[in-house]
């Protein structure tokens, strides 16, 4: 009975959980600062997924301008190849705890693919952070 207990105590801190209010704030953040900066303007998401499990979490967003209209390229050091279709509207980031922060651990602005496809296996993230 207890080690029942225990394997389910352990399997629901494996699952991703919402990211709400402050927290959310925060990860949202810390995320949109190296996307901001590698693009050199301001930068909103759109979010599709931001899970957290324990001190992993994961931002699947749109990029947006302050406006909301999806982001343009144009401009930016991804421009040309955003020109030659080459990059998507999508961000996706990975982002751990440490401390009493939270940190990017990597990024991929624009992916054409699933470009955190091995993030789990590569960074050590439970690999439930990346399930839908």
């Amino acid at each position: 009975m207890l080690w029942e207990i225990a394997i389910m105590i352990a399997s629901a801190a494996a699952q991703p959980v919402p990211v709400v209010g402050a927290e959310r704030a925060t990860l949202l953040d810390v995320a949109r600062a190296p996307v901001s900066k590698a693009l050199g303007k301001p930068i909103l998401f759109k979010v599709d997924r931001l899970a957290r499990a324990g001190d992993w979490a994961f931002l699947l967003a749109q990029l947006a301008d302050r406006g909301g209209a999806p982001v343009d390229y144009a401009g930016t050091p991804k421009a040309d190849a955003a020109q030659h279709g080459m990059m998507s509207r999508r961000y996706a980031a990975l982002m751990r705890r440490e401390g009493d922060r939270w940190v990017v651990v990597t990024d991929a602005i624009g992916p054409t693919d699933v470009a955190w496809a091995d993030w789990a296996t590569r960074y050590g993230a439970p690999p439930s952070l990346f399930k839908n």
